[in-house]
């Protein structure tokens, strides 16, 4: 037995020694386990969100493509719209309670503690109401009328959000910002 174990290291080692001298480009690896990606899990709400500080799109959006990339933008979700104007802190209160979106509250739930959920939950939202488009439009760029925010922040389609006054309505400096990320591809930066 003793020598049966001696003899495994032995060929371990001899590999380890080979390896060693190969060039790098025979060398086998398969990168950092960081490259395997962020991992998906179903989301309550029927779509996917994924468990790292990113988030990212459901899969399923765009035809199975995800998002787009739609390269750099000035505009950023996290730091110039849910966290001013989206969250239970920010002007217009949308995820607050369940007298809006919050938890409990009304379809479409919006995470008012998680920037990266939010966005995923809103990105999966559709309703006739709003003429059957993605609350968020992350399969193009460029208008910000293909998604339905742009219409519902307007009262163009179904009621006018935020309601008050649990928010504020958002005034115009708002809303073009908004459209401004909207036309980058409302990207979860």
């Amino acid at each position: 037995m003793l020598l049966a174990a001696q003899a495994l290291v032995s060929g371990a080692l001899a590999v380890a020694a080979i390896q060693a001298c190969l060039p790098e480009q025979e060398r086998t690896s398969y990168g950092p386990a960081e490259s395997l990606g962020p991992r998906k899990f179903p989301d309550p709400q029927g779509g996917t969100t994924a468990n790292d500080a990113g988030g990212t799109a459901p899969s399923s959006l765009c035809d199975g493509g995800g998002p787009i990339d739609g390269g750099a933008c000035d505009t950023s979700w996290q730091r110039d719209i849910f966290g001013p104007m989206l969250s239970t802190t920010g002007t217009m209160k949308c995820a607050s309670g369940i007298t809006c979106h919050g938890a409990g509250g009304n379809s479409p739930t919006i995470d008012n503690a998680d920037a990266a959920k939010a966005w995923a939950q809103l990105a999966n939202y559709t309703s006739a109401t709003l003429n059957g488009k993605h609350y968020l439009d992350v399969c193009s760029k460029g208008d910000p009328n293909t998604s339905a925010m742009h219409c519902n922040l307007r009262g163009a389609c179904g009621t006018q959000m935020p309601e008050t006054p649990t928010g504020a309505p958002a005034t115009a400096d708002q809303l073009a910002t908004i459209d401004k990320w909207l036309a980058c591809g409302a990207p979860n930066n």
